[in-house]
């Protein structure tokens, strides 16, 4: 988002957001309700806004959609129509301009500078999302956003952690780029990003008095069930320098303390 975000910046291009999910529908692709003055008022959404003004639209989370909103949105970027729920058109100019005398004013003519930016994982685990990229790769033009370098990893990461060792963010970034090439082995399930660097960094600049391997758990600690994702985790960690334990490379003992005994007073 924030690549997408600083591109627009960069263009000098007005953008629409608009975020997809599960409950998508294609009503809530065209209308969005709006509380005014204690009434519901239905408005245009982001998509006819951009449509009718030469907006970019930014769609985020695309592949959590619904193949049928899918559907329709490809067919608004292919053929340039699309039917609004309130009766009006979605028109190409050329459409419009073939339909002569019989174009309504309300009609919604799409505009030139009418772009759509969409943002999709990919399907699978662990986004679980529809394959957006089947359904709708012949009207986009696809570019992969891969994990950066370890260059670019350090120095998106030093301004979380100015306090933390440069030593200590070359072994973090170390550490996950080994985990992501075990995912790409098939080794590991989880494709661990920068998002989670970044999360053991900001843990690291507040609580200084904590081990990196105490500020990993906020992040390995949902395979702590799986014994052999755990090994693969500890072994990768191990060759950067860093327990995945606690400090000191020891696991905590889990101890039970008791409160003293009361006797109750007889009712």
């Amino acid at each position: 988002n924030k690549l997408a975000d600083r591109l627009l910046q960069l263009l000098r291009l007005e953008r629409q957001y608009m975020q997809l999910h599960r409950d998508s529908t294609v009503q809530s692709l065209t209308v969005e309700a709006e509380l005014v003055g204690g009434a519901v008022e239905w408005r245009d959404s982001p998509l006819v806004l951009a449509l009718r003004h030469g907006h970019v639209l930014m769609l985020d989370e695309a592949d959590k959609a619904p193949l049928e909103v899918v559907a329709v949105l490809k067919s608004l970027l292919a053929d340039g129509q699309m039917l609004l729920s309130d009766g009006r058109r979605v028109l190409s100019p050329e459409a419009a301009a073939a339909e002569g005398s019989l174009l309504r004013e309300e009609d919604v003519i799409i505009h030139d500078q009418f772009r759509v930016l969409t943002l999709a994982n990919r399907p699978g685990f662990p986004f679980l999302g529809n394959d957006f990229f089947r359904e709708c790769g012949t009207v986009f033009a696809a570019h992969v956003v891969d994990n950066p370098d370890a260059a670019s990893q350090l120095e998106l990461m030093a301004p979380f952690g100015t306090s933390v060792p440069p030593h200590v963010h070359r072994r973090i970034v170390g550490a996950f780029d080994e985990l992501r090439c075990l995912v790409r082995d098939g080794l590991l399930a989880y494709p661990f990003s920068v998002r989670e660097q970044v999360s053991v960094i900001k843990h690291l600049q507040a609580f200084p008095q904590d081990s990196v391997g105490q500020a990993l758990g906020n992040v390995a600690s949902f395979d702590a069930m799986d014994p052999v994702a755990t090994e693969q985790l500890r072994s990768a960690f191990a060759r950067q320098g860093i327990a995945l334990d606690a400090a000191g490379g020891a696991a905590p003992a889990l101890t039970v303390e008791l409160a003293r005994e009361v006797v109750l007073p007889a009712a």
